[in-house]
């Protein structure tokens, strides 16, 4: 009898110990623990010289907490401080914005997952002919095409319009069977999406978030244009004159005449955040630049700290608002599903460090990446997550359903080759609530930093080392260069100097080593990467140069023939 007594009273306390630690924090807590983040958030963006962030935390049916925190930019040009207002570009967190708007416009029958790509974009063409017409709007945005990662977004970076965007997927490589079967992050290919939806509604992607989305939330201060549309009355009197050919087919001349009169005139002007990039110690502002409209579905929204708090609350809600169905259960399950399984994540990957998050099991859904999150391989949790960052901002969310906590932070220096602010201090107060193992998350980054530029230096020395020559008469390397996919590049020499131009944009090539010439990255793309690159003329049979590869613009291998 002491026996069965003994081991029910074990019994009981082990369940007894379990549903402790299983009970969800309570409001309360879960607010305690987001303030002892400021701390931690102010030494983050000093250690890390991040100018400005924003902290959310929210929970299904209420905000728990909106923290802003440093200053809109660096620049002497009187920097506001942050506040529950300003406006954070998001990036490729926008996927997740996106992803809902397409789960809305399903839920309103106007359009279907499984409708054709080509019902509505009838030149669309990846890759081939049979996945071309196969291609559904799901395939758009569950990176699923089989391509590999970020195909086509050289010709974004570079600055080539978006007809030449387009077309250059056609001749992007896929190995057989790996449509729908093999993950690829893809900006250009889910951007589609956005083309997509203005061509099945005759709204452009902007007006529809805000109708769908922005209005039903009461997202005041959040946008799906440019910034500097957002920040001043000139700024919006020009993004509404270049969209007035649009507003003129749909309304009329006289109505969109009277629409863009009234627009300018009641346009309030919205504070917004100036990216940065960061070059060892030196952190500069950056210009703002319109390469993410030209697909804003893909990385063109922007929100404040007090929108953040709220899209979280929704995503926690599973697709509802405080009683507003924005998409419903079932789109949402849909949406959450699994679609493409991320294999062969490195031990080195930082974005997903091997201590937190399972190697097995992680996927991409449409506009959700879901995996376990764990602490060293114990106590998992899954976990619904996005992230966004490559030039000047960065920004992560996630969503724990089993202990309903969504969080979420943005940071006004990036992207996710600069800093990992953003995710690691989501980890940080993910850690925190789940009582994982203490991690320094701001060390972290900072060695993570130093990693990369090891192996950017270790690689540079390498080219210099490499088969040491002088270079050839410049007048040798002077001419028109073409490839199939970028078209023509012209270099020219002035004064000793080779010059490079792609019709967009002119750069100074630097002598390396043999025929080997570098150039800073951000001086031919538009995208600031802290890096070199390099361009390496090529020697044909008789010596002459006939060729040429360009190292960030080598998509397909491609190699520049001489004309």
């Amino acid at each position: 009898m002491l026996k069965i007594f003994r081991a029910a009273a074990l019994a009981l306390l082990f369940a007894t110990c379990i549903t402790e630690c299983c009970a969800k924090l309570t409001d309360e807590e879960l607010l305690a623990k987001a303030k002892s983040m400021e701390a931690i958030i102010e030494d983050g963006l000093a250690k890390l010289k991040i100018p400005g962030a924003a902290f959310v935390v929210s929970r299904n049916g209420k905000i728990i907490y909106t923290g802003a925190f440093g200053k809109t930019t660096i620049a002497s040009n009187f920097p506001n401080p942050i506040t529950k207002t300003t406006l954070f570009p998001v990036s490729s967190l926008t996927k997740n914005i996106s992803a809902i708007l397409v789960g809305a416009l399903v839920d309103a029958g106007t359009i279907s997952f499984d409708d054709k790509v080509r019902k509505y974009l009838p030149d669309f063409f990846i890759s081939n002919e049979q996945i071309s017409a196969e291609f559904t709007v799901l395939d758009l945005i569950s990176h699923r095409s089989g391509l590999k990662h970020f195909a086509a977004d050289t010709l974004l970076q570079a600055g080539y319009d978006t007809g030449k965007i387009i077309r250059g997927l056609r001749f992007m490589k896929q190995k057989p069977g790996e449509f729908r079967k093999k993950y690829g992050y893809q900006n250009i290919v889910f951007g589609i999406i956005g083309l997509v939806l203005e061509k099945a509604t005759g709204r452009k992607y902007e007006d529809l978030v805000k109708k769908y989305i922005f209005d039903k939330m009461d997202m005041d201060c959040s946008s799906a244009i440019r910034l500097s549309a957002e920040s001043s009355t000139l700024g919006y009197a020009k993004y509404m004159l270049a969209r007035f050919q649009h507003d003129r087919q749909r309304l009329g001349i006289w109505r969109a005449i009277v629409d863009l009169v009234r627009s300018v005139f009641s346009h309030k002007s919205k504070d917004v955040v100036t990216g940065h990039f960061r070059s060892g110690n030196d952190v500069t502002p950056l210009p703002e630049i319109g390469m993410f409209h030209k697909f804003p579905a893909t990385a063109g929204v922007s929100l404040s700290s007090q929108d953040f708090a709220k899209w979280m609350e929704m995503l926690a809600g599973e697709g509802t608002y405080r009683g507003v169905q924005i998409v419903s259960q079932k789109t949402f399950r849909i949406l959450t599903s699994n679609m493409a399984e991320v294999k062969n994540l490195k031990d080195t990957d930082h974005t997903f460090p091997k201590f937190r998050y399972q190697r097995e099991s992680m996927y991409y859904c449409v506009g959700f990446f879901k995996g376990i999150y764990f602490d060293n391989g114990q106590n998992g949790r899954e976990m619904l997550s996005h992230m966004g960052g490559i030039y000047g901002s960065a920004a992560f969310l996630a969503v724990v359903p089993s202990e309903d906590i969504a969080v979420g932070v943005v940071c006004n220096l990036g992207g996710v080759s600069i800093t990992l602010f953003s995710e690691y201090m989501v980890h940080q107060y993910l850690d925190m609530c789940l009582g994982f193992s203490k991690v320094d998350w701001i060390q972290a980054d900072i060695e993570r930093e130093d990693y990369y530029k090891k192996q950017q230096d270790s690689y540079r020395a390498s080219l210099a080392e490499r088969n040491i020559a002088p270079m050839r008469d410049p007048s040798d390397y002077v001419g028109t260069y073409s490839s199939e996919l970028y078209g023509d590049l012209v270099v020219t020499t002035d004064h000793g100097k080779l010059y490079l131009t792609n019709g967009i944009r002119k750069i100074h090539l630097r002598h390396l080593n043999g025929n080997t010439f570098e150039f800073p990255c951000k001086d031919l793309m538009f995208c600031a990467f802290d890096a070199d690159e390099t361009a390496t003329f090529i020697e044909g049979e008789y010596g002459n140069i006939t060729s040429l590869y360009i190292s960030s613009l080598s998509e397909n291998d491609t190699v520049f023939k001489k004309k």
